[in-house]
Parts: structure tokens; sequence; C-alpha cells
């Protein structure tokens, strides 16, 4: 009891906090003492995986989580915990539970056992739904268990591969459609049905199937017109590449095979998808001379979509997370965020982080003192114009 009250008294005292009365109560603290304290609670832990770039996580804080009937459900049933990311405990949290967009909304147990994962801004009738159905045990991991005990069932595939789609756990869904397109006859795979699967989920580009669905492109174009096949198997193989390549890692030997793949199946776009590839390699070494040019060249050569926010922040913030950046890499992503707040399609009060952004990244750079004031006037005005 008294360790109970401990974490309670710390949690009131750190900060718990609310969007309104009515809406989901969070709670702050460690993410040790949030687990001891669903234990002694008996409830599961929502945790709302957030950045403080992400636009949908600002609109699902203000305009979702703040209403009544979400409020009532989550606070009876959930110890509610908002973590950032990029911050603190966020990233050992990220890596924990496989977060790779935002927003992303995971449910656990009081051991931190995943008992669900949603990926994106739901409205709230269909947030109180997926909350529903961690509290009936018929989350993504009861959906796993039912999967297991019959693979061969086509329907609980079908449902199971769904929610992992929900989740953005693309391996495991290729985990589960490598036994099932084993036993499937080639031909077969003309038929909606697995068409469908190929079409929405299939990724691997050396599973058999794909690579028969490749060599009979045409077939698939003729069986249905309406869809864009080309850009299917463009995303699958960029895709793939893209997953070689992980944060301070890349697995070369893959890399060389796959460009060897690129060059004898003759993929189109080709030279567009290796260019975006080299880009992420150049991230992933750190090398930011090499980066920012590949960038811009990719740029010049109309492969990047300019009018991008995510882009530039997401170019920036590599540079501004390093280790090793110069004066001119974060002169370069000071630039970058910029764009980023020019092109935003988001309302202003949401943008106004970019500039924030900027800020710290120009005190980094160390540039002349003239320049950072300058912006700190023009936050500073924007921030009124909007009420902040």
């Amino acid at each position: 009891m008294k360790i109970f009250l401990s974490i309670l008294f710390s949690i009131i005292v750190t900060g718990a906090y609310a969007q309104s009365e009515d809406g989901i109560r969070f709670t702050q603290g460690s993410w040790s003492e949030v687990k001891q304290l669903a234990k002694e609670q008996n409830k599961a832990i929502f945790i709302d995986c957030y950045t403080s770039w992400c636009g949908p996580c600002k609109m699902l804080s203000k305009d979702v989580f703040p209403q009544k009937e979400v409020g009532e459900l989550f606070n009876a049933n959930f110890i509610n915990y908002k973590v950032d990311m990029e911050k603190g405990e966020g990233p050992m949290l990220k890596k924990q539970f496989n977060v790779t967009a935002f927003p992303t909304l995971v449910w656990v147990d009081g051991d931190g056992k995943e008992l669900h994962k949603s990926v994106g801004a739901p409205k709230a009738e269909d947030l109180i739904k997926t909350a529903q159905l961690v509290i009936d045990g018929k989350g993504l991991a009861a959906l796993q268990r039912r999967y297991e005990s019959k693979p061969n069932d086509y329907d609980t595939m079908i449902e199971y591969i769904g929610a992992l789609a929900n989740a953005y756990e693309k391996q495991k869904i290729q985990d589960v459609l490598s036994p099932y397109f084993e036993s499937v006859k080639e031909t077969d795979l003309l038929d909606k049905k697995n068409y469908m699967l190929i079409k929405n989920y299939l990724s691997d580009i050396y599973s058999p199937a794909f690579i028969w669905f490749h060599k009979h492109e045409d077939e698939f174009q003729k069986q249905y017109p309406d869809d864009d096949i080309e850009q299917k198997i463009y995303r699958t193989y960029l895709g793939y590449g893209h997953s070689l390549v992980k944060k301070n890692e890349v697995d070369y030997s893959a890399y060389k095979k796959y460009c060897k793949t690129l060059k004898k199946r003759k993929v189109l776009g080709r030279e567009k998808i290796q260019a975006f590839i080299e880009e992420s390699i150049c991230r992933a070494e750190q090398n930011w001379d090499a980066y920012i040019t590949k960038v811009n060249d990719n740029m010049e050569k109309g492969y990047q979509d300019v009018n991008n926010s995510f882009l530039y922040y997401n170019w920036a913030k590599a540079i501004d997370n390093s280790s090793n950046a110069t004066t001119a890499h974060y002169e370069q992503a000071a630039q970058w965020m910029e764009k980023a707040f020019e092109v935003s399609i988001w309302p202003l009060a949401n943008n106004i982080v970019y500039l924030d952004e900027k800020l710290k990244i120009l005190e980094k750079a160390q540039v002349n003192s003239q320049e950072i004031t300058e912006l700190k006037e023009r936050i500073g005005r924007l921030k009124e114009e909007v009420g902040m």
C-alpha cells in the first residue's frame, strides 16, 4: 500500500494532467512507476506514442482525447500514459514496441506485454471501438493466438493480417503470408483474393509469389486494368531497399544483392530507387557532406516531393540529432526546417514547432546573434498571432 501511495503521489506531484476535465487523464512518471501503478489498480496501460512535430498527434490531443465518452472509458479501464518518442524513455519504448510511425497507440498489461497496437489518429468513436476490443480481450495479441491455433483458416488469417497492417507490423505480415502462398498454385495468384493479398500486403521481393507476380505483370494488368500494378511493383522494390538500411546500420551484403536484383529483373525506375536508398545509406553512416549532396541532387532530378514538410523536417532532424555535424551541416538543416514551415499544410499553431526546431539548430551552429534574435522575434510574433 505504501508503494502504491508513493507512486500515486509521485505521479500527482509531477503532473497528472488531462486535456479537459471530462477527457482522458494522463499520468506522468517513469515507465517502471506506471507499470507498477497498473498492477496495483489491476488495469492495462494505454500509451500515446507521439512526437512534438506530429500534426495528427496534436489533433488527437486537442480533438479526441478531451471528449467525455473517450475519457469515461479510458479512465475507468486504463492507466493512460503519453510518451514523446524522441525524449527520455521514449526511444527505449519506441524500440520495445516497434513504433515506426506517429501517432502509434499501444495497449500493454502491467508487465509491459503488448495487448494491442494501432497506427494513426482515429476519430473518437473508432478509438472507443478499438479500446473496447482490448477490454474484451480481442486485441492483436488475442488475434495472434487465434491465428497460431488455426494457421490454415483463411478468415482467421485475413483478420490477423488486417490487425497487423493497422499496427504497421510489416515483417509479421510477411511471416504470415509466406506459408499461405506456398500452398497456392502460381496460376491461382491471379484469383482476386490472392491478388488483393499481393497488392495490399506482400512486400518481400524474394517471395516466389512476388517474383511470379512481377514476371506476369501483363496478365495482372489485363485482369485488373483499373489498378496501378506498375506502381505496386515500384513501391515494393523501394520499400524493400529501405528495409536494408537501419539507423546507424546498413546490411551491405543484402544491399549488394538487392542492386543486382534490380538490374537483373530490369525494374522500372531502378535509378530513382537506388538514389533514394543511397540517400538513406549516407544518413545511416552520418556522412553529412554526401547526404546533403544526395538530397539536393535528388530534388534537382525531381525525385523528391518539394512540397512535403515531413521530408524537410526529417532531413533536418537527421543532422540535428547527429554527433558529428559541423556548422555548415547545421546551416543546411536550418534551411530545410524553414522549408518545412513554408510548405506545411497544417495550421499555423502546429507549424510554429518547425521554427522552434530551426532556432535550436541555429544555436547549435553558433551563427551570428542577429539572425538568432530576429528568428526569436519572429516566433514570438507568430505565437501571439495564434494565441499561444
